[in-house]
């Protein structure tokens, strides 16, 4: 059996990750994440000079969705972003919803898949 999307978390500091992008096609959402990684977990890095953190990309991939709701945070005209802080994050069954400098995500998927380059 393969592993819960929970469990894909381990030694992940979700608090500390960065979302990049937000990607839709269809009924498919993805978000292009920089997850920081804890020293426990087997990709772990020691970070350079400076990092205060072990980034490592990775995306969340959602398909058949059933339910959306993005709300865009209006960012002024301050220079483009390129990484932004996640306030709230929670998958729950099918159940998704993420709240973070970008905005805010909630969304019902058939399919969520936790993916790393």
């Amino acid at each position: 059996m393969g592993k819960s999307i929970a469990s894909r978390f381990d030694n992940v500091d979700i608090a500390r990750s960065t979302l990049r992008a937000v990607i839709i096609n269809d009924d498919e959402l993805t978000l292009e994440m920089d997850f920081c990684l804890e020293p426990e977990h087997p990709e772990y890095e020691a970070p350079g000079e400076g990092e205060e953190c072990c980034f490592h990309p990775g995306m969340l991939k959602f398909a058949g969705i059933s339910k959306l709701s993005l709300d865009r945070r209006e960012t002024g005209s301050e220079a483009k972003q390129r990484r932004f802080a996640i306030d709230k994050f929670n998958i729950e069954g099918t159940k998704f919803d993420m709240a973070c400098e970008w905005g805010d995500i909630h969304l019902q998927a058939r399919s969520i898949r936790v993916l790393t380059e």
